[in-house]
């Protein structure tokens, strides 16, 4: 699923700025409407904020897909900030660039608090989540938006950090959680071929492997 559709944020159109302008005038009208007289509950699908000029920068609406949204505009009519909420519960908050695209996301999916980063053409960037059960991540992309890196740790307080190239990971460092580090090196082919690793006990071992990641060598 898309980051707009997450997020349920529409491109504005002539025509929704045609009837933003429309309607200015009731908005200006109701400032002059006493309190005692004012309604206490507005029904609608759609609500929109217009500036004096009648140009649309505000909609708060639900999405053919239920998600409830609230965008908001510049004076360019250009889309800045949004928040929303899906049928299912998850809420996102998207900021935008001048050109409308998105640059920053904060969201709860699947009970997993995540913020994304993109660059000018919306490609992801960097990556920040956290698991409920407290696992937490960072990750980072290439200008194509494959992952590049990452550091993991895990509930155990496991750390581990990788490496790719723009298929697949090809180096892993961790450290157990009793202070054992290691370090392992990947082929294309995502098979391990090579691993360093030292013991509680301050021994070390090389350990080489061949191309269907069986250990072939190991020193000592």
């Amino acid at each position: 699923m898309t980051i707009r559709e997450r997020i349920g944020f529409v491109t504005l159109t002539l025509a929704a700025a045609f009837i933003g302008g429309a309607v200015s005038g009731h908005f200006f009208a109701a400032r002059t409407v006493d309190a005692a007289n004012a309604p206490r509950m507005i029904t609608a699908r759609k609500f929109m904020l217009v500036d004096a000029r009648g140009k649309t920068r505000g909609e708060f609406d639900v999405t053919s897909k239920g998600v409830a949204q609230l965008a908001v505009f510049d004076g360019t009519g250009a889309l800045r900030a949004g928040l929303g909420v899906g049928s299912d519960g998850a809420p996102a908050l998207g900021i935008y660039g001048f050109d409308g695209k998105p640059r920053i996301e904060v969201g709860l999916t699947r009970s997993v608090a995540r913020v994304v980063l993109f660059d000018a053409n919306s490609t992801p960037q960097a990556t920040l989540g956290v698991a409920p059960d407290g696992q937490s991540g960072i990750g980072l992309m290439d200008k194509a938006g494959n992952p590049r890196a990452s550091i993991i740790i895990a509930t155990d307080g496991t750390p581990t950090l990788r490496l790719g190239d723009e298929h697949r990971g090809r180096i892993g460092m961790d450290l157990t959680p009793d202070g054992r580090p290691g370090l392992a090196l990947i082929g294309t082919d995502g098979k391990t071929r090579a691993s360093v690793t030292l013991n509680t006990d301050g021994s070390g071992a090389l350990t080489l492997f061949d191309a269907s990641g069986n250990p072939a060598n190991s020193v000592p």
